[in-house]
C-alpha cells in the first residue's frame, strides 16, 4: 500500500510557492509521492493535515535560477503564468510540474498526455489572456503630485506580467498601477525601474499607505487620489468626444458587455460619473 502524499501550505505568494515545491522536489527525489500544494486559505478535505511551508525568499531565488538552468526562461513564465491564474487546481499542477522540470528538463512539457501538463497549460492561458486583456484597458490618471496612477481588478495576478510592458512604454513616467483585489501595486520610477508592493493604498492625500485599504485592516477605506486640473480637463474633454461619435440608434448593450466586462468600466472615464 502506498503511503499518501504529504500536503503543503504556502502563503500565497509565489516566493511562497517556490518553497512548498522545493519540499516537493525534495520527495520526489527520494522516490516519496508529489505532496499536494494548496495556498493557505484553500477548502480543507476532512482528513487534511496541512504542513504550512513558511516563506524564505533566497530558497525561492535559488529553486528559481536552478529551474531556469534546467528547464529555460520559456518554461519558467509558464509555470509562473499558471501560478498567477485563478484555475482551480492550478498549484498542484505547477508544483507537479516543477517537480518534473526539475527532473527531466524542459522535455516534460511534451507529455501532452500529462493531466498535470493540460491543467497547467490551461491556467497559463487563461492568465495570459487577461494580462493581454489588461495592457489595452488599464487607463493611467494624472495626480495632483504629477505622478500618475491606475486601478486594476483582475481575476488573475497578473501585475508581475504587465509591469514590462508599462515600463517600455512609460519609461519616463512616476507611475503606479494598483490591484485592488489583491491589495498590491506596481511601482514604476524613472531611471529605477518598478517594484512590487504589497499592502498597498492610496490615502486621501494621494499618499501610498500599507494596509488594503478597504477598512478590514483598522484603517480608513481607501479613498481616489486627487487629480490635477489638468487630468480633470482631460476627463471632461474625453467625456463630450464619446457622447458626440456616440450613435443611440446602434447602440448594442450586451456586444459591449461582450468586450468591456462591467467590472472594468468603474475605472474608464468614458463610464464615470461628470463630476468625478
Amino acid at each position: 500500500m502506498t503511503s499518501a502524499s504529504r500536503l503543503l501550505e504556502h502563503d500565497g505568494s509565489f516566493p511562497g510557492f517556490l518553497c512548498a515545491v522545493c519540499e516537493a522536489i525534495n520527495d520526489r527525489a527520494a522516490g516519496q509521492p508529489v505532496p499536494r500544494v494548496r495556498g493557505a486559505g484553500s477548502e480543507t478535505g476532512l482528513f487534511d493535515e496541512p504542513e504550512t511551508i513558511p516563506r524564505d525568499d533566497g530558497r525561492a531565488r535559488s529553486l528559481w535560477l536552478r529551474l531556469s538552468a534546467r528547464a529555460g526562461a520559456e518554461a519558467m513564465r509558464t509555470l509562473l503564468e499558471a501560478f498567477s491564474s485563478d484555475v482551480p487546481g492550478a498549484d498542484g499542477a505547477v508544483a507537479a510540474m516543477a517537480c518534473r522540470l526539475w527532473l527531466e528538463g524542459e522535455r516534460a512539457f511534451d507529455d501532452l498526455s500529462s493531466p498535470e501538463a493540460a491543467l497547467l497549460e490551461k491556467a497559463a492561458c487563461r492568465t495570459r489572456a487577461e494580462a493581454h486583456h489588461y495592457t489595452g484597458i488599464t487607463r493611467f490618471s494624472e495626480l495632483a503630485d504629477g505622478s500618475w496612477y491606475a486601478a486594476v481588478e483582475p481575476a488573475c495576478d497578473i501585475l508581475p506580467l504587465i509591469a514590462e510592458h508599462f515600463a517600455a512604454r512609460f519609461p519616463a513616467m512616476r507611475w503606479a498601477i494598483e490591484d485592488l483585489p489583491r491589495g498590491r501595486a506596481v511601482l514604476h520610477e524613472p531611471g529605477r525601474g518598478w517594484t512590487l508592493a504589497d499592502g498597498f493604498r492610496i490615502a486621501a492625500d494621494g499618499a501610498a499607505l500599507p494596509g488594503k485599504g478597504d477598512g478590514s485592516d483598522g484603517e480608513a477605506p481607501r479613498a481616489d487620489p486627487p487629480l490635477s486640473d489638468s487630468e480633470r480637463q482631460l476627463r471632461a474633454m474625453w467625456r463630450g468626444y464619446f457622447r458626440s461619435v456616440s450613435i443611440r440608434e446602434r447602440a448594442n448593450p450586451g456586444l459591449q458587455r461582450s468586450h468591456l466586462p462591467l467590472k472594468n468600466r468603474r475605472h474608464l472615464t468614458e463610464f464615470k460619473p461628470a463630476e468625478e
